[in-house]
């Protein structure tokens, strides 16, 4: 493996630049909408308008993972929870005045996310809310017909300790048994195993999707030739009642 490949490796979580545990503390993330809060006794000043702007207008954490702080321009502030970034733009806005600065930052719209793959409806992207469970999560987003809802895996990624837990669904559905209804953060990976006869389906598709997809297309181009034989003349069109 070439120096510049283990160079841009995953050595550390998920991946992510910005990481953490929103539930517990949460953190600045792109994408995410932070509101500031300063002394309300200072916005009615008028030697203190960066902060009235400040405050009536909730940044939006760019892709390069800075804020606009009116009056300081750019601020970096990803992975930063809400009392460090309150702090560094107290900090920082505070160099611009005489008087004590005191700010406060709300994270108020998130992007976390966490992921679903597998037999489920549309794989992918799913938004993370915060404090949901395994029941939750297949209670809101559909499955196909051939999940297998009794070896579904919740992993959490990690280079090198990535855990990985097997559910039985059933047993907490049928049972009330919510030992496994576990608690979903963001950046997990839900995994929906087929059965045995869905993995033979599967299979099946693949094998006959060449197939299918040359016999539709044939038909499509015999469906076209029709038509253009029928502009031409060549061919006579022939209403069916019964089908409109």
């Amino acid at each position: 493996m070439s120096k510049r490949v283990q160079e841009i490796l995953v050595q550390q979580g998920f991946g992510r630049r910005a990481e953490g545990d929103a539930q517990v503390e949460n953190y600045a993330s792109i994408g995410d909408t932070i509101q500031f809060f300063p002394s309300s006794g200072l916005l009615l000043t008028p030697g203190f308008s960066d902060l009235y702007l400040l405050a009536s207008t909730p940044q939006v954490v760019a892709v390069d993972g800075t804020i606009y702080v009116p009056g300081l321009g750019p601020l970096y502030v990803l992975g930063m929870t809400e009392r460090e970034v309150g702090s560094l733009v107290s900090e920082q806005v505070g160099a611009l005045y005489t008087v004590p600065i005191k700010v406060d930052a709300r994270i108020l719209a998130g992007q976390k996310v966490f992921f679903m793959f597998g037999e489920v409806a549309g794989p992918g992207i799913r938004p993370f809310r915060g404090d949901i469970t395994i029941l939750d999560v297949f209670g809101t987003y559909p499955t196909t017909p051939y999940a297998n809802f009794g070896k579904i895996r919740l992993i959490r990624a990690d280079p090198r300790n990535p855990l990985i837990v097997t559910i039985n669904l059933r047993h907490i559905v049928t049972r009330g048994i919510s030992t496994f209804n576990l608690n979903i953060r963001e950046n997990d990976i839900i995994y929906v195993p087929a059965t045995f006869f869905g993995t033979i389906a599967r299979f099946m598709e693949k094998l006959l999707l060449p197939i299918s997809t040359t016999v539709g297309a044939l038909f499509q181009g015999a469906q076209l030739r029709y038509q253009y034989d029928i502009l031409r003349g060549k061919n006579q069109f022939v209403a069916y009642p019964f089908l409109f």
